[in-house]
């Protein structure tokens, strides 16, 4: 069935304006369609979305479709989100050379709306002009980035290893501490119950021998 270019094109743009969209590899590819067409920027748009490529746009806005602010801040939102994969902490200075802002206030409210957004879980230093990443989120992750991915995950699964093992360690000190501890206590309780058999049983030596002693006086 022949797919309509404008319908197609209708489709991109409401993704791009959507505010809780963040994902385009499904369109991307259903919208393939339109290479080599008189909507193939379109597609390009997309692409630069998908990637989350601030920089790419503004090299060939001329090539491109318009875009509106917001269209723009959420591209830099894309485009942060992109950074974010690849480092925890990003510098303000490398955040406004991918987007193209150019100071801090600025940077801080698409950081902002990027949280509001819920894409993005990160705390802001203002004081060192950095941003501390937690989580990411509706970001379309492209082939380039598997390796970094992988590896990312390969950290993760080693570090998880490592605090298994610490903490199978410590429970093994605490097992064998606590069966310490009730040995010395066993211990102790049969000294508590041998210091009375002995007590008891000088008792009566010790009362007879005190009658004797009476006796002798008398």
């Amino acid at each position: 069935m022949k797919v309509d270019g404008d319908v197609l094109v209708a489709d991109i743009r409401k993704a791009l304006a959507s505010e809780t969209t963040y994902h385009f590899t499904e369109l991307l590819e259903s919208c393939s369609i339109l290479t080599n067409t008189e909507h193939e920027p379109y597609l390009q748009l997309l692409a630069i979305f998908s990637a989350g490529k601030y920089t790419a746009y503004a090299e060939n806005a001329a090539n491109l479709p318009p875009i509106s602010e917001d269209e723009i801040t959420k591209l830099r939102i894309l485009t942060i989100l992109r950074l974010s994969v690849r480092n925890r902490v990003l510098s303000y200075a490398d955040i406004m050379s991918e987007t193209g802002l150019r100071n801090s206030m600025d940077l801080e409210q698409v950081i902002i709306r990027s949280i509001q957004h819920g894409v993005l879980d990160c705390k802001i230093d203002e004081a060192n002009s950095q941003v501390f990443v937690n989580l990411v989120s509706g970001y379309d992750v492209t082939p380039e980035q598997y390796d970094t991915l992988l590896n990312a995950l390969m950290n993760w699964s080693q570090s998880c290893a490592e605090v298994l093992k610490n903490v199978e360690t410590e429970v093994e000190c605490s097992t064998m501490k606590l069966k310490e501890n009730e040995l010395e206590m066993t211990e102790f309780q049969s000294s508590v119950e041998a210091a009375k058999a002995a007590v008891k049983k000088e008792k009566p030596q010790r009362e007879a021998t005190s009658t004797k002693s009476r006796k002798r006086l008398a």
